[in-house]
Order: structure tokens, then sequence, then C-alpha cells
């Protein structure tokens, strides 16, 4: 027999990964809700949220909000009685309980390509006292980079990659995130060497 979850789960995709990740903070702090896991796939990438059906709408409204101020495209949708089979396609699952990975601030910056990407690391640990966690890969040739550290540290990291990006047509987005939710910096910053997803 069919077995119905009792929360509700809200969906939001974005191209790239940077926009999923202001997402799902903006998410995590506007409502009850939990981070359920996210997956990537084609250069877009979904984030799931867990809740009661008030939460997710609400949630929702703020993560998309705060992704378009990343990402060009922003969709959202809601899963009101979902059936638990659903669990099964959550790619990457996170442990909302874990709370061990924090962060004063968290700074993205998404480009297309991987040699431009690796001298922009290396720049942004040059210029600010960060310190690099993950380098996320997904298609399309999209690479989002994610240093922690200062909040003013990671703003400089941040405004000085833009400034070294600026006018270039791989550069995708940007972003600071002061005071994540440590579930974010959990799902997110976990950093593995080299590859993608």
């Amino acid at each position: 027999s069919r077995q119905k979850m009792t929360q509700a789960i809200g969906m939001s995709e974005v191209e790239g990964v940077a926009g999923i990740i202001v997402a799902a903070d903006a998410a995590c702090k506007a409502a009850a809700v939990k981070l359920a896991g996210w997956e990537s796939i084609g250069g877009f990438t979904t984030l799931f949220v867990r809740g009661e059906v008030s939460d997710i709408e609400s949630s929702l409204l703020a993560g998309t909000a705060a992704a378009a101020t990343v990402s060009g495209h922003v969709a959202h949708n809601s899963l009101l009685q979902p059936e638990a089979v659903i669990d099964d396609f959550i790619g990457v699952p996170v442990d909302p309980d874990d709370t061990s990975a924090t962060a004063e601030a968290l700074g993205l910056i998404e480009i297309r390509g991987y040699g431009l990407h690796v001298e922009n690391n290396d720049r942004m640990v040059k210029e600010a006292d960060v310190e690099l966690v993950n380098v996320l890969t997904v298609q399309d040739r999209v690479v989002c980079s994610l240093v922690k550290g200062e909040l003013g540290a990671v703003e400089r990291a941040i405004e000085g990659a833009r400034q070294a990006l600026s006018g270039n047509e791989w550069f995708m987005g940007s972003a600071v995130l002061s005071q994540p939710e440590a579930c974010v910096v959990g799902a997110f910053g976990q950093f593995r060497k080299a590859g993608g997803n």
C-alpha cells in the first residue's frame, strides 16, 4: 500500500547552483522548514525543503526572491501530500539536524569553465582571509566556489572576484550570506577534491 508523507515538500530550481544555496538559506530563515536535499542535472539545480504547508509556501516565496538576485532562471513548486517514494528522488540528502558546520559568512562565485575558476579561487584566498570550503561543479560547465570566514573578509574576496570577472561572458553570479544557516553550510560546504557531482 502507498504511504503518504506527513510533511509537504517545496522545490526550487535555478540554473547553476549558487542561486539554490542563496534560496536554501533564505527559505530556512523565512519559515520552519528543514532542508531535505538537492539534485543537479543538465546545468540546473533543484532544492528540496520539507515542512508544513503554510511554511513551505512562505519559504518558497523567500527562497525564490533571494535566488532571483543571483540566477536568471528561478522556478518553484510544492507537493502538499507527497508519497513516501518521493524521498528516493531527492539526490543529495541533507541531515537538517547537523549544526556542526558554521560560518560567520559564506561567499559564492559562479562561473562557466574550470580554468577560470581555479584562477579566481587563488585570487580570493590571496586577497582576503577566507577559507575555500567547496567547489561545486554541475553540468553545462558551471562551477561554483564557496568561501567562508569573517563577513568583511568574505565581502572583500567576493568583491575582488566580481571586479576581476566584470565584463567576462562566463561570469554567472555571486552572493554573500551573512550568518548562513548551519544546514546550508553543511549541505553545500563539504569539500570534495576535484571532480563534480
